[in-house]
């Protein structure tokens, strides 16, 4: 099978993954972003797709980061939610993907990511 072909039948799985990572994020993870990390994590070799594809989708590029947010900004039933997540998992849906700094800078993606709990308090 040629590899259009795989992406054609794995599209639907992409998207499941995809939703499945924005709902366990939360709001700050928009569609396309969720869906470039999903990629990334699972064919890390289709940097170029991924570039192409978010520039037609009017994504901005830029240098490409993991950008820890303030907690201060939540709301209480976001802020446990969160910490929940953390005492159960260890670490954010988006660092759980694995998925190596270098890649994302390559697609020059920002990603908005939990920051440590209690970050920007103080």
């Amino acid at each position: 099978m040629t590899q259009d072909t795989w992406r054609w039948l794995l599209a639907p799985v992409r998207q499941w993954r995809t939703r499945r990572l924005m709902a366990r994020h939360g709001p700050a993870l928009s569609y396309p972003t969720a869906w470039a990390l999903i990629t990334l994590h699972s064919c890390p070799q289709e940097v170029p797709l991924l570039c192409q594809v978010l520039r037609e989708a009017g994504v901005r590029q830029g240098e490409g980061s993991i950008v820890p947010d303030d907690w201060r900004l939540l709301g209480a039933r976001e802020r446990a939610r969160r910490s929940r997540w953390l005492r159960r998992h260890g670490c954010s849906p988006v660092r759980r993907l694995a998925i190596d700094d270098a890649l994302i800078r390559a697609v020059g993606l920002t990603v908005t990511d939990w920051g440590p709990p209690g970050s920007g308090e103080g």
